[in-house]
């Protein structure tokens, strides 16, 4: 199991204003979460800066943005929770298409 600690290095990682990172989630026991996304990327507006986000349902309708982790990871995205909260709760799928456990080994 990836920790929090391994997860927060892993948004730490430096993108160069050319890389993301995409992750696929679950979160146990929230039937609406059982196929959800959140990644990094280069802010297209300003380069500078780099958006933390969540896709967390299919229509689009839970989408956010947020330009730091720490509001990323505490925000209440989850019908009043936060990843923080949750975490004991997440199973990653996936990272950049790869198996979890190998793709935070190579971030970190």
């Amino acid at each position: 199991m990836i920790s929090f600690n391994d997860i927060s290095k892993l948004f730490s990682f430096n993108l160069e204003n050319k890389y993301c990172i995409e992750i696929a989630f679950s979160v146990k026991g929230y039937p609406k979460y059982q196929y959800c996304w959140m990644g990094k990327m280069p802010d297209d507006q300003n380069k500078e800066k780099e958006l933390y986000w969540y896709g967390l349902t299919d229509d689009g309708s839970e989408g956010y943005d947020y330009y730091n982790f720490e509001d990323f990871s505490s925000a209440p995205a989850f019908d009043g929770k936060s990843l923080k909260e949750l975490w004991d709760d997440i199973e990653i799928l996936y990272i950049n298409g790869c198996d979890p456990e190998n793709m935070i080994r190579s971030y970190l």
